[in-house]
């Protein structure tokens, strides 16, 4: 990861834009740390979904697959929020 670039997501896609101005790191962990922990609670309730076998079981196969990519899209952001916050400190 570019310590010159700060990274966003989108879907399951890394953006990198580059720094000009120094940030606030601080006041930059405090709001990644807030995107993290809100990204793990969704993640949780999808998961908390997904090990329902009546909900996967009795729910069409395409509401299944949109909670599948919810969960995995999730994933995907707390990996790279996770990374950011590392590299930031």
């Amino acid at each position: 990861m570019d310590k010159f670039a700060i990274p966003f997501f989108m879907k399951s896609t890394t953006f990198f834009v580059p720094k000009k101005a120094t940030i606030d790191v601080e006041e930059e962990l405090k709001k990644l740390q807030v995107e993290l922990d809100y990204t793990k609670g969704f993640l949780n309730s999808v998961l908390k979904k997904l090990s329902n076998e009546r909900f996967v079981s009795s729910a069409p196969e395409a509401v299944v697959a949109i909670e599948r990519a919810k969960q995995a899209d999730a994933e995907a952001k707390i990996k790279v929020l996770e990374e950011q916050i590392a590299n930031l400190r």
